[in-house]
């Protein structure tokens, strides 16, 4: 402000003087007091006007006090917008004075006085301050302490200022709030931004800020109460999604309006509102306050407009909504946050809705009584609704309440149909991995799902497992059966139960629990596990990886899969898991006894290592008194070859004929089978050969005695058809009888056959139908016919032919019928009485006298490894020991030894 009209008398600025640092090192290293100015005399170069004062500092009126005082203040220091000491107008007289020499008056700033001679001129350049002299410190520690400089405001507020001027100012910031209002740019407001920002600031300044606040929100008010709420009213008859439409873009509008005020008054917000925030709200809250209590929570809108906000919601959740509305709902959920009206009025009404949302879905879902589908839709409402939550930017709470809702609603409430038995069942028929994973991932949300399918699992496993077990007409198919439904149920415990502990144990116990099941069939049907998985293990050892698949082409692929003896090994490791699983490996021993020895006879193994690892994987798992006889046959096998080897470099050997070769293998009684013996008339030149090993067998071993088994014997032939010679691989039964038509091409009937070979009449039909009726006939039965009646003649097929050299005539004789099965499961059976009464002795002579309880428990607990006993056959031994006198029953029903 400049007045050109008077002049005043000014004060030359006043110079600082400072004292010399003290050349004392103790002194000197204490912290020096700020310099006191002290008054200099008038500048040479004249007076200065007030404008020039003007442009660097605001003048205050100097009031009477210590001169003393105003040797604390900087006087080259710029006083600042928002500094402790504002820009105010004089006040009394001098106010008044200043007045009438005042020319043009800017309506933002307050009136200023006139230059007096109490003024201070600010402006004047202090001479520049004496180089700091610094003395050499000091080693010691200063005697004193930091002190504190306490700095204080000594300038005083003027009193007050022209009422005029106040109500000038002030209607300058109302017309600036009405053009905001309105939505008019500084042009079209025809006052400054910086105009209206500087009156804001004087009257702030001059202590008016009570007085703009007042203002600030009546105004405000009525606008939001108005004009906005009109814009709204005036679209009532919308709908209520129409409603949250309308709303966000009056929010827009408010919002931009604030930002304009906010800059507008913003050194009011500053200085007046920002210190105090208990007790007054900024202007940006105050508009947000404003704008919830008299929109958003208003009794005509509040309703209407959550509503609308959860129908939006609703759509999206059904996939009926668009880009606009998705956004609208974004903008919406931003606003209720905002205004801090999220978790009180928007979370617990959203909630609700979602809740009767889902809980619908959920009947919907479940009447198809599809358990896979239902499982499949609340995954997908589950990872869709997390993906909205994200989208929207709801809040954590939300979050977390909207998917415990979710899980209660859509699982918790119906874990009867995600746990259907007949669904879950059908799905592992049909291997469905993914639904199943689906199924189990969506229980485990809410329950232990391990815990809630096992049930059900074990259930399928048990009905599953029996009815492979007891198909008759599938009968050799019942491990290859056993094995694949194992490696599914695995394959599904691993990929879609993700290993559940309690999933795995029970399939281990229903698969223990369906293969020793007893139906009250019979003993044979029981053991009937035990007995086909030895049956299948004799099929692996003796064709090797051809056996393991029943189609071609899986069996080729497998071929090419790697080494023939490790897929071999792994697949016998997967029979040996259910032979672990039987109780009764007493029959499982005895039917792989039997075919071992035909293995290790015929010489048909199809690996000689692969037979050492099965004894050995059998000896690990039963114990070296189970596997006990099966060493003592291998070691018969090497113990038989070195003989052999010995006997052909002996000079007896030297006496059989050039012409034959003989293998003997002879064999301890009590670790192999016992065999049936057969009689019959051999060639005399075969007989020959046998006699000569005989004697020097008995030469070598004196004591022992050899019987033939002439039924396990085998030979090759050398035969000469008139298509050929050929090589025929053939039982010693067929050999006899084949080389009965040496030299006689004449038929031959049934009858000199018969008498000729001294064969029973059972294997010597066996053994000509396989001659005669098989794929490979040597001999031509005359009439044709699959039977052998005694009326049959025989001849040789003159008409023989066949594209291999050596040719394996089928060994009918070798094959195990239904009579030797019962008679090996007859001895047993038999086999375990004795095992048992053995076991009672044992304990009856540890204990001396045992109760009945206790005796049939320990019992079973010692025979457990052979085979589980039956209560009625332990009572039965009991009574048979007490008949023979090795034990006796007292009183109390109590047993005591008498051996």
């Amino acid at each position: 402000m400049t007045d050109n009209s008077t002049e005043a008398p000014h004060q030359a600025p006043s110079t600082s003087t400072r004292t010399p640092a003290s050349s004392n090192p103790a002194t000197a290293s204490k912290k020096r007091k700020p310099s006191i100015s002290t008054a200099s005399p008038p500048n040479d170069n004249g007076e200065q006007s007030c404008s020039q004062a003007k442009t660097n500092s605001s003048l205050l009126p100097a009031s009477p006090r210590d001169p003393t005082a105003d040797r604390h203040a900087n006087p080259a220091k710029r006083v600042k917008s928002g500094d402790s000491t504002p820009t105010l107008p004089p006040a009394g007289p001098a106010a008044a004075a200043t007045s009438d020499t005042t020319g043009v008056m800017f309506s933002s700033s307050p009136p200023q006085p006139a230059c007096g001679a109490e003024t201070v001129d600010l402006t004047r350049i202090s001479p520049a301050k004496p180089k700091k002299v610094y003395s050499q410190p000091s080693a010691l520690p200063p005697r004193n302490a930091v002190k504190k400089i306490m700095v204080k405001n000594f300038k005083e507020r003027p009193s007050g200022v022209p009422q005029e001027w106040v109500d000038k100012t002030i209607g300058m910031l109302e017309a600036a709030l009405t053009a905001v209002f309105e939505d008019k740019d500084d042009k079209e407001r025809g006052t400054s931004s910086e105009e209206i920002y500087r009156g804001c600031q004087s009257l702030c300044q001059a202590g008016k800020a009570p007085l703009i606040h007042q203002r600030l929100l009546i105004r405000c008010e009525e606008h939001v109460k108005g004009p906005l709420r009109d814009s709204i009213d005036s679209q009532k008859g919308r709908t209520e999604e129409g409603l949250v439409k309308v709303v966000n873009i009056a929010w827009k509008q408010w919002e931009d309006r604030l930002n304009v005020i906010t800059k507008l008054f913003f050194y009011f917000n500053q200085a007046y509102l920002y210190p105090d925030p208990p007790n007054k709200k900024q202007i940006m809250d105050m508009g947000q306050q404003l704008f919830s209590t008299h929109i958003i929570t208003h009794p005509d809108y509040k309703a209407k407009f959550l509503s609308g906000i959860c129908q939006l919601y609703t759509r999206d959740r059904k996939g009926q909504t668009d880009v606009d509305n998705t956004n609208l709902l974004i903008a919406s959920i931003r606003i209720l946050s905002t205004l801090g009206l999220y978790n009180r009025l928007f979370e617990p009404r959203f909630l609700d809705v979602s809740e009767g949302y889902y809980s619908l879905l959920a009947q919907e879902e479940t009447a198809t009584a599809d358990v896979a589908k239902y499982a499949k839709e609340c995954a997908a409402q589950l990872k869709a609704e997390v993906a909205r939550i994200d989208k929207f930017n709801l809040e954590m709470s939300t979050r977390r309440s909207l998917i415990a809702m979710i899980e209660k609603e859509m699982i918790l409430h119906h874990l009867s149909d995600l746990t259907d038995a007949t669904g879950i069942g059908q799905l592992i028929d049909k291997n469905d991995i993914d639904s199943l994973g689906t199924i189990f991932t969506v229980i485990n949300r809410v329950d232990d799902a391990g815990l809630k399918l096992k049930p059900i699992w074990s259930r399928y496993i048990k009905v599953k497992g029996a009815s492979i077990v007891t198909d008759a007409a599938r009968e050799s198919e019942m491990v290859p059966r056993l094995l694949a439904f194992k490696t599914q149920l695995e394959n599904i415990l691993k990929v879609a139960f993700g290993k559940n502990t309690d999933l795995s144990h029970s399939l281990r116990e229903a698969f223990e629990t369906f293969i020793n099941e007893r139906r009250n069939v019979g003993y044979q049907l029981n053991a009937k596990p035990s007995e086909m998985i030895a049956k299948y293990m004799d099929l692996l050892l003796r064709e090797g990886i051809k056996a393991i698949s029943q189609s071609t082409d899986e069996g080729d692929a497998m071929m090419g899969m790697g080494d023939e003896d490790v897929l071999l090994g792994d697949q016998l490791d997967q029979v040996l898991d259910l032979f672990r699983f039987i109780h009764g490996k007493d029959v499982f021993e005895a039917f792989y006894k039997k075919d071992l020895a035909r293995r290790l006879l015929m010489g048909r193994s199809a690996s000689a290592d692969a037979e050492k690892a099965m004894l050995s994987k059998l000896k690990t798992e039963c114990g070296s008194g189970f596997t006990m006889n099966l060493e003592i046959m291998f070691k018969d096998m090497d113990i038989s070859r070195d003989n052999m080897v010995t006997f052909k470099n002996s000079k007896v050997a030297a006496q059989r004929p050039s012409d034959m070769d003989l293998q003997v293998t002879v064999l301890s009684q009590a670790a192999w089978p016992t065999y049936t013996e057969t009689s019959m008339t051999l060639p005399q030149n075969v007989a020959q050969y046998m006699e000569l090993y005989h004697q020097f067998y008995t030469t070598k071993h004196k004591g022992r005695k050899l019987t033939w088994q002439n039924g396990l014997a085998h030979c090759v032939i050398k035969a000469d058809f008139p298509k050929g010679k050929k090589e025929l691989a053939m039982s010693a039964f067929q050999a006899v009888v084949l080389l009965l038509f040496d030299d006689d091409k004449k038929p031959l009937s049934y009858e000199y056959i018969k008498s000729a070979t001294n064969l029973p009449d059972s294997e010597l039909k066996r053994t000509l139908q396989s001659l005669a009726c098989a794929r490979v006939r040597p001999l031509t039965k005359h009439p044709k016919g699959k039977e052998i009646d005694p009326t049959d003649t025989f001849t040789v097929n003159l008409h023989f032919s066949d594209p291999k050299i050596r040719i394996k005539i089928n060994q009918i004789q070798l094959r195990e019928t239904r009579a030797e099965v019962t008679a090996t499961h007859e001895q047993v059976a038999q086999d375990r009485q004795y095992e048992t009464q053995a076991a009672i002795i044992r304990i009856m002579k540890s204990r001396k006298t045992i109760g009945h309880n206790d005796l049939i428990t320990e019992t079973i607990n010692q025979t457990r490894k052979r085979g589980v006993l039956d209560l009625a056959d332990i009572k039965k031994n009991i009574e048979r020991l007490i008949d023979k006198e090795y034990m006796e029953r007292v009183e109390d029903n109590v047993y005591r030894y008498l051996a």
